[in-house]
């Protein structure tokens, strides 16, 4: 048996060789291994081929997910995890004939001369091994684990033979760091290798998902995992590290991804360990030095390295799988990982100090050389190279801001001296655009105020007021976006008034200004205009930030006019534009993700919604959570009509953070806080409302959205609170505004709101007047979330307008598919919401478990209304009050009601009262 033969010792090169039986025996499987199915589809077609060969770097999961195939195979298993000391022919063979006799119980005369024989001819002893192994007659496994140990010619040579040479039961499965010199070229062309490459073992969004689920006692929102993923590209062990160093709570978990990202000590540690032993002083210093490329190829590393022959050394890399990805087929272009990069400069600061500046300089030098800009300026920034970068930022400033590179141009100028930039009006006007652009708006009026004392010294008057009329016109743009509509305007026309014509460009924004200011003020047709004039003169001038923002503003408007599909079109246009010119990532772009996503909101496409919140989110991560506030709102929005509590809570939590550090927009103020009160509504948190009420911001008059939604917040508190009166009040005075303006959408949202007031204080007939009027105005907008916001209630007062009013064909359609998504809706608040309406009756008495005896003897119409009052929980005595009877008269009916319904106590009418209601509510 093989446990008797592992007894004994073998003459090596290296000595006596006492065979270790972990070293041929299936390690343990983990308890908590991410099974991945992905992977698993792709290994099932294994016997079809020669090999399968699982490489990539240290890691990547590839013993684990060998562990977890072959634990769904049940085959017999001859597994040998290698280390350093098996790159020795005999000891090689040893444990590769040990691991086959264990898993077969079919070569023991093989084993025995490897343990007694010396020297082995290791192709003849492969040539017996299979003789012996001939008849065997189930499927085996033989995995050899850790293979990148391995750099003997004579096994190599051996394992070539043994692949070409084994029988058809038998497959050999290879787990490696590098790629094994094996005929692999030979093997792909015939189709007879089943590989499993880094990228693939990189865990995806499912495999992560999964993972965390597993490890994490919370749930990882779609936004919280997905740049975490992005930015570990897949990597299975920093991952691991991030779910071991977490706290149970999320705030822990973000904290620890964060600082395991930037390089925590674990994982440095690990890779020292790892990786750098294993490689030579010269591999050692060619990847410190080349770790400040992000790409890099044969030119860029023998000027930054001084190594002759950078192509052969990136390929060797490449074949040591040193965390290094070829980016092109041709393999001329390569990147490290981008941990494994910060990894490397790390330990270029710790093993060259001082080393690190005239790199980048050397870098700088290469990409210029070769003509890529934008790269060269990325290192004259890290190289602190002040002549390079003036002389960069000059010649291809405003080159980089028309594509949008305004993140870059940012860290290029902030590397300048304030005082040199405060000298220079050309580069003073591109900081305040880009710091602009970032929505950095402090650092905009900085820098126009060091430069209005220095500038105008150096130059005659009349070139000082023009580059005047151009800081005026930057600041009009800002206060359009601080809120401050008269300032804007009185700048905008200021700099159009006094700018040379031939300043195109400059007098396009201050157009553009004015025509903002234009759809603030309620004037949708002059601002509509104002807009599309804009638009043109950008497109002429090639200002591709202007012509989005021009498109930005005109999809709104037309929004505010109630012409949805009109302000989709306009978006579609836009996302052309910006990936015609090459400008998907400039942060306007989050701008018009998020109204394409409220445009979708509102005609219940949910997944495309989340799809564009979750784009604008992505797009604005560089500046900071602080511009998520209306991307978050639109998903708490979306996760509350879907009735997942627990993530809409967190959304809501988010809101609230970012509200109390921060001063924002009226428009996302506003837009925040009626997202915070669905919820608290849909919640029952009235304790929230009211506190909300207490500190809500001061009304305006309602000219635009922003403002009609503000006052519209404040009725719909005072209807959350049982202030009804009130709310017809607000929306009064507020409708008559949006009529005034022609705010289409907004009265269609404020007769949704006017129908739930007067329905909450029993004024039935104007409350399903306002409703009919909202659904013939969603003929037009295309409404459905809006009207789902407000419940369960809906389904009654549809119901109770059906049968009521007579709709048209396209407002009973909307009337029936409302009725049916308010039914599926799950509630974040589970008790019974609806009444029971004399309108439900007939839905009631359909059902196939109500008493028998209100079939047969049907309750009257005032009965119903009792028992609708018992359910609400009213007192006899305020029964009577309410239907304006006598008290005795109501005990006559509750003793009729009760015979009816077989039943002795108030608490089982109204157990009865909710079996009724739920099926018609749903949930």
């Amino acid at each position: 048996m093989a446990s008797a033969h592992l007894a004994k010792t073998v003459e090596s090169g290296s000595g006596q060789l006492v065979l270790i039986p972990s070293k041929i025996s299936v390690p343990n499987r983990p308890s908590k291994l991410t099974h991945r199915p992905r992977l698993a589809s792709q290994l099932a077609d294994y016997s079809t081929h020669q090999l399968t060969l699982i490489h990539g770097p240290a890691g990547y999961g590839k013993t684990s997910l060998s562990l977890d195939w072959i634990n769904q195979l049940n085959h017999p298993v001859a597994w040998f995890s290698i280390d350093s000391a098996d790159n020795e022919p005999v000891r090689f063979i040893a444990y590769l004939t040990a691991c086959l006799q264990q898993a077969t119980q079919r070569c023991p005369q093989s084993l025995e001369q490897v343990l007694t024989a010396n020297p082995i001819h290791f192709e003849s002893h492969i040539s017996r091994l299979l003789m012996e192994l001939a008849n065997t007659d189930i499927p085996v496994l033989l995995v050899l684990d850790d293979y990148h140990w391995i750099d003997n010619e004579v096994i190599h040579q051996g394992l070539r033979f043994l692949i070409k040479h084994k029988p058809a039961f038998l497959h050999i499965v290879i787990n490696s760091r590098s790629l094994p010199p094996l005929g692999l070229a030979n093997l792909r062309l015939h189709d007879q290798l089943l590989e499993i490459a880094p990228d693939q073992l990189a865990f995806d969004e499912d495999d992560a998902h999964q993972f965390f689920a597993d490890r994490l006692p919370f749930s990882l929102t779609p936004c919280q995992l997905a740049p975490l993923l992005q930015q570990v590209e897949g990597w299975p062990t920093v991952l691991q590290l991030i779910a071991l160093l977490s706290t149970p709570d999320i705030d822990s978990f973000e904290s620890w991804a964060n600082e395991v990202v930037k390089g925590h000590t674990y994982l440095l540690d690990y890779l020292a360990e790892e990786v750098l032993t294993q490689v030579s002083p010269e591999i050692k210093q060619f990847l410190y030095f080349s770790s400040v490329l992000d790409s890099m190829n044969d030119y860029l590393v023998k000027t930054v390295t001084g190594v002759e022959n950078g192509q052969a050394m990136l390929e060797q890399l490449e074949q040591l799988g040193l965390f290094i990805t070829p980016l092109d087929c041709q393999r001329h272009w390569y990147r490290y990982h981008p941990l494994f990069s910060t990894f490397l400069r790390h330990q270029l600061g710790k093993h060259y100090p001082g080393q690190t500046q005239t790199l980048h300089q050397r870098a700088c030098a290469g990409w210029q050389q070769l003509g890529y800009i934008h790269e060269a300026l990325t290192h004259a920034i890290a190289g602190e190279n002040h002549c390079a970068l003036t002389e960069i930022l000059l010649k291809h400033g405003w080159s980089f801001y028309q594509q949008g590179q305004c993140r870059i141009l940012q860290q290029a100028l902030n590397s300048i001296p304030s005082a040199t930039l405060a000298t220079n009006a050309e580069l003073t006007m591109l900081g305040a655009w880009v710091a602009q652009n970032l929505y950095q708006y402090d650092d905009v009026e900085n820098l126009l105020v060091q430069a209005e004392q220095k500038l105008p010294q150096q130059m005659p008057q009349p070139q000082w007021q023009e580059i005047q009329c151009e800081f005026n016109t930057i600041r009009a743009q800002l206060a359009m976006n601080l809120g401050q509509i008269k300032e804007a305007q009185m700048l905008a026309q200021d700099a159009l008034a006094n700018l040379p014509e031939e300043r195109r460009r400059i007098r396009t924004v201050a157009l553009s200004v004015l025509g903002e200011a234009s759809f603030c003020q309620g004037q949708l047709t002059k601002a509509q205009q104002m807009m599309e004039e804009a638009e043109q003169l950008a497109r002429l001038r090639g200002a591709s930030q202007i012509a989005l923002w021009t498109l930005c503003q005109q999809s709104e408007i037309a929004m505010a006019q109630g012409y949805l599909q009109k302000a989709f079109n306009i978006q579609d246009k836009a996302l052309q534009f910006a990936t015609e010119h090459q400008v998907n990532h400039l942060p306007i772009m989050e701008f018009i993700h998020r109204v394409r996503a409220q445009v979708l909101f509102e005609w219940h496409h949910l997944d495309g919604a989340e799809k564009h919140s979750l784009a604008g989110i992505e797009i604005l991560r560089p500046q900071g959570e602080h511009w998520f506030l209306q991307c978050y709102a639109l998903l708490a929005k979306i996760t509350l009509l879907r009735g997942k509590h627990t993530v809409c809570a967190d959304y809501i939590q988010k809101l609230q953070q970012l509200m109390q550090g921060d001063d924002y927009h009226s428009d996302w103020m506003a837009n925040a806080h009626a997202t915070m009160l669905a919820y608290w509504q849909a919640t029952q948190d009235m304790a929230a409302i009211e506190r909300w009420q207490q500190a809500a911001p001061p009304l305006s008059p309602a000219t635009n959205h922003f403002y009609q939604c503000h006052a519209r917040n404040r009725a719909r508190a005072e209807i959350y609170l049982n202030q009804p009166a009130k709310a017809i009040d607000i929306l009064t005075s507020l409708q008559q505004q949006a009529v005034k303006y022609r705010l289409i959408t907004d009265q269609n949202r404020n007769h949704i709101c006017f129908a739930q007031a007067y329905w909450s204080q029993d004024e039935r007939e104007l409350a399903l007047e306002h409703l009919e009027q909202a659904l013939q105005l969603a003929t037009t907008t295309g409404f459905i979330s809006s009207f789902l916001l407000i419940g369960k209630s809906l389904i009654v007062m549809l119901k109770a307008l059906k049968q009521d009013y007579p709709l048209a064909d396209n407002e009973l359609q909307r009337a029936e598919r409302l009725i049916k998504l308010a039914q599926q809706q799950r509630s974040l608040n589970k008790s019974i919401t609806i009444t029971l309406d004399e309108t439900l009756i007939g839905d009631i008495l359909l059902q196939a478990d109500i008493p028998e005896l209100i079939k047969s003897t049907p309750l009257t119409k005032r009965e119903w209304q009792v028992l609708s009052l018992i359910h609400s929980g009213l007192s006899n005595e305020q029964i009577a009050g309410h239907l304006e009877v006598a008290p005795s008269t109501i005990k006559t009916h509750i003793r009729s009601l009760y015979q009816k319904l077989n039943v002795n106590h108030r608490d089982e009418a109204i157990d009865i009262a909710n079996k009724m209601l739920r099926t018609i509510q749903g949930d």
